[in-house]
């Protein structure tokens, strides 16, 4: 969600605001941002790296180390996508198709999860996996590069703001529709093809998404930068450095250190979420065959009944909404210890808390941290100060993922819940001590 928030953000404060009644074509644009973004969002809630691919991938039997991975690789592979195309969709003049290649890349990646998870060759599934993660991890760094700029020039900004809330609700229940649609469908098949065919709904949904984007009648922009002289490779390169050099200088910043330690603290959230599906895959994904759908379902409820919960407390404190939402995180590994300790709580519905709690918190925890910093850097640096906090937290979040997956493959699902939950109230703690700078 933080992506999510951030380009919300950005686009609110952004400088390429236009008048409302000047933007050709904003209503037709603004009804195909609504519907496309319905979508969008669908995708992201069914075909979520942290839930519906460990899941999967636990099922098809492959080893258990890498399905805790999955979500880190997606952020790493988005950090480099962003780098690696930033110039270029910069210096283009549009933006649709490269939103179309992201989404059909995430489509791909989904299907061809999807369709390997019968494979019985299990280096094979592993590989597939990974590929697929990167394709997706890869696409959302472009979309969230690409994205901003489009909606930012081709929509009015009180536009956005109204379509961005009812995106957010109206996909809540398109998701219970299309998951409960999936699993009714899916009655008469094996419990494996029922989680393939919910991969296979959110790639379809997904390929839909990216081809309603071409629907979009885009203005043309002059290109901001052309990377073509060597003058100009030379000024690039020069920018660079000082962005790098940039980029070293604010972890001088104390205040900027206790957040970055708070952001590779609420790493564990990234992973959280994944560890809680290899321990729910562990209980059901052979017994039951809702219960990945149920799952899905519990955490569209929970994300749309704390929604505003959370914009309360955050219009208070977001050092209280990151310590609420860590500490909810939390609470739901103790719920999933107490689910593995007793017999009578192993059901479908029982478990479905776990995730419903777990969503909820991972919703708050990534919209006040980025909120906070915000509110706490330097306008000018703001930038800086972004990349320094994700790239860190995205490689202590893979660290963290590889290590809690090595003791999952060799001593089970419930000891990385057991050290996730505690790194989460830790979190929590150190969450309610952060101070913005004073000047």
């Amino acid at each position: 969600m933080h992506e999510e928030l951030k380009d919300t953000s950005d686009q609110i404060t952004g400088t390429n605001e236009q008048d409302d009644d000047k933007i050709p074509h904003e209503t037709w644009n603004y009804r195909v941002f609504v519907i496309q973004g319905i979508l969008t969002n669908v995708s992201k809630s069914i075909g979520s790296a942290r839930l519906l691919m460990p899941y999967l991938y636990v099922a098809t039997g492959a080893p258990v180390f890498l399905a805790g991975m999955l979500m880190p690789i997606v952020s790493a592979s988005r950090l480099v996508g962003q780098f690696v195309l930033a110039p270029v969709i910069n210096s283009a003049g549009t933006r649709k198709w490269f939103l179309f290649g992201g989404w059909m890349a995430t489509a791909t990646g989904l299907a061809a999860a999807g369709l390997s998870a019968k494979l019985s060759i299990h280096w094979l599934v592993m590989i597939i996996f990974v590929l697929a993660v990167l394709a997706m991890g890869f696409a959302k760094g472009v979309n969230a590069l690409a994205f901003n700029d489009l909606i930012s020039l081709n929509i009015g900004k009180s536009r956005r703001n109204i379509g961005v809330f009812f995106m957010s609700a109206a996909a809540g229940a398109v998701t219970i529709g299309v998951t409960w649609a999936t699993h009714a469908l899916s009655s008469d098949s094996d419990k494996l093809d029922h989680y393939v065919n919910l991969t296979l709904s959110a790639a379809l949904v997904t390929a839909t998404a990216a081809t309603l984007i071409l629907l979009f009648r885009e203005t043309p922009v002059t290109p901001a930068t052309r990377l073509q002289s060597d003058e100009t490779r030379s000024t690039w390169t020069k920018d660079f450095m000082a962005g790098l050099s940039k980029l070293l200088a604010v972890l001088e910043f104390p205040w900027f250190r206790s957040y970055l330690l708070m952001r590779c603290l609420t790493a564990t959230v990234t992973v959280a979420m994944a560890f809680y599906a290899v321990h729910g895959a562990t209980h059901h994904a052979h017994k039951n065959n809702a219960a990945l759908s149920a799952f899905v379902i519990a955490t569209s409820i929970a994300v749309i009944l704390c929604g505003p919960v959370w914009r309360w407390i955050g219009e208070r404190s977001q050092r209280i909404l990151m310590a609420a939402g860590a500490a909810m995180v939390g609470l739901a590994g103790i719920w999933s210890i107490a689910v593995d300790q007793t017999p009578a709580l192993q059901t479908v519905m029982a478990h479905s808390l776990v995730f419903a709690m777990a969503a909820a918190g991972i919703q708050a925890v990534n919209g006040s941290r980025m909120l906070f910093l915000i509110e706490a850097a330097p306008k000018a640096d703001l930038t800086y100060y972004v990349s320094a906090s994700n790239t860190v937290s995205a490689v202590f979040a893979l660290i963290v993922a590889s290590v809690f997956g090595y003791i999952a493959q060799i001593q089970g699902g419930i000891w990385p819940v057991v050290l996730v939950s505690a790194l989460n109230f830790i979190a929590a703690a150190h969450a309610l001590t952060l101070r913005q700078p004073e000047s």
